[in-house]
């Protein structure tokens, strides 16, 4: 019998769902009673005003943000809980956020360690996998997103954006089901803006499943197959980029995208 915990996994079912999520962070309720479902291989973003909740529901799918009610599922398997519905530890979240892979406003690449170190490291450390296979992983990596001449430099001999991308294949390097973006551009100077979304965007080509936060909308428009608006905690409008952009149907995004344009 499948546990409550659990949500049985034929094909074509949801890698991500998200069920009744309820979060409060400093007295203030900032999920409120949120579903949601993304399919394999789909890349969907959120937007809305600061404040709306984005970045705390991403957080949520990889347990980095608790919730006080609801549960969060990848590919079945709850992120917090046993199928018995107890809490798991840290070393049994650790496991499950393997699966994961997050990519932040900022970088937090190692600065002692070199471009390749920081991309094969925890695959060696973390997953067991011997470390040449990992290097050439990590050199093949590298390559795929446009830096395998910068192999050997330390993270302050780059670009912000050449160090995102690192960011990026060290994530990739744990072989994640479900990339997390998290306004991977704003810390980013505006030339450097294009480099990172031109990755992200053969990612999306590559049909790698993506959650992603971002004010960039030329992006959503392109790459997203879904747009989810959030406001206030609750998510106020689910639509295919062209048809939320032609016709928002709810007030609220109708208000927020004027903001935009």
């Amino acid at each position: 019998m499948t546990s409550q915990r659990e949500i049985a996994q034929p094909a074509g079912a949801p890698i991500v769902s998200v069920r009744n999520a309820c979060c409060v962070l400093g007295g203030r309720r900032v999920l409120d009673d949120v579903n949601l479902d993304v399919d394999r291989g789909q890349v969907v973003v959120l937007i809305g005003p600061s404040g709306a909740g984005k970045t705390t529901l991403l957080r949520s799918l990889n347990h980095l943000e608790e919730l006080q009610s609801g549960e969060v599922f990848i590919a079945g398997q709850s992120i917090a809980h046993s199928s018995g519905g107890r809490k798991i530890g840290k070393t049994e979240l650790a496991r499950r956020r393997r699966e994961i892979g997050f990519v932040f406003q900022h970088f937090n690449l190692f600065p002692h360690m070199t471009v390749l170190e920081n991309v094969w490291n925890a695959p060696v450390r973390v997953l067991g996998q011997p470390k040449e296979e990992a290097r050439e992983d990590a050199k093949a990596l590298l390559a795929r997103v446009g830096l395998r001449d910068k192999a050997e430099s330390r993270p302050s001999q780059l670009s912000g954006g050449q160090q995102q991308r690192v960011a990026i294949a060290r994530a990739l390097a744990m072989r994640p089901k479900v990339m997390l973006f998290d306004e991977p551009t704003s810390a980013l100077d505006v030339e450097m803006v294009g480099e990172v979304l031109e990755v992200m965007r053969e990612l999306a080509r590559e049909q790698m499943t993506m959650v992603v936060v971002t004010h960039e909308m030329r992006f959503a428009r392109d790459v997203a197959d879904r747009i989810i608006v959030m406001d206030a905690g609750r998510i106020i409008e689910d639509a295919p980029p062209a048809e939320l952009f032609a016709s928002p149907k709810n007030e609220r995004t109708k208000a927020f995208l004027s903001t935009i344009h």
